[in-house]
């Protein structure tokens, strides 16, 4: 039988550790309340175009902040685990923001349609490229024509809608799955609850089941259409 390690704060009953962690609770289901909101609406704004998108950016910013929590303040309750924590942050944002400055350069200097939109909103592409850091889908947030506002409306070729989605796929395989293998070894190494782990494999459980498939689905279903040669003539 292995040895578990209960960690300082953790609470064995889980009525109660819902009873004292109530409040950051009730913060996480209005943050959650709030992205449905934001969903709702731009659907009914605009209900053509990707509302979605934003929902599920927002997610994963939640998902994101207390993962840094988690590593913060509960990675090194278990031996070697704040190594592999800080392992997975580093190259995940790395290779995610490499991707996405890459995929930016590309769209600017071969797609004249995004060329364009990115000259009048340049700025607002660098913030949202420092975003996607924590993952490459905050690309699409600049394409999906959000509650119809103008600034949301980029026109990314079929190669860069390609690129962004593979990014994703490989989101999956270099920070998704495994930060939930982390969260899974620690609460197989440890008793009882604590608030920060606890949420964290939540978002992640939820971000996996709404992204695994569609991210696969998108890569693979991408047409090679002649959007290119459309954008090059300034068609919308």
């Amino acid at each position: 039988m292995s040895y578990k390690i209960t960690p300082d704060g953790s609470e064995l009953d889980f009525i109660v550790f819902a009873k004292e962690n109530f409040i950051v609770l009730s913060v996480v289901g209005s943050l959650i309340g709030f992205a449905i909101l934001i969903y709702l609406i731009g659907r009914c704004k605009n209900s053509r175009g990707d509302n979605f998108v934003i929902f599920n950016f927002l997610l994963i910013c939640y998902d994101l902040a207390f993962d840094l929590a988690f590593f913060i303040k509960n990675a090194d309750d278990i031996p070697g685990l704040y190594r592999l924590a800080l392992i997975i942050l580093i190259v995940s944002g790395s290779l995610n923001l490499s991707m996405s400055f890459a995929i930016i350069v590309h769209q600017k200097i071969y797609n004249p349609a995004f060329s364009d939109w990115f000259k009048e909103n340049h700025r607002f592409a660098a913030l949202i490229t420092v975003f996607s850091a924590a993952n490459i889908q905050a690309l699409k947030i600049i394409s999906s024509n959000y509650g119809g506002i103008n600034i949301l409306q980029a026109k990314y070729s079929a190669k860069g809608k390609r690129a962004i989605a593979w990014g994703g796929v490989l989101n999956l395989a270099f920070q998704d799955i495994p930060q939930l293998v982390l969260l899974a070894i620690y609460w197989s190494k440890t008793n009882g609850y604590m608030i920060f782990p606890f949420i964290s494999l939540i978002f992640n459980v939820v971000i996996l089941f709404i992204d695994f498939f569609g991210r696969i689905f998108d890569a693979i279903t991408i047409p090679d259409d002649d959007d290119d040669r459309s954008l090059r003539i300034g068609a919308p």
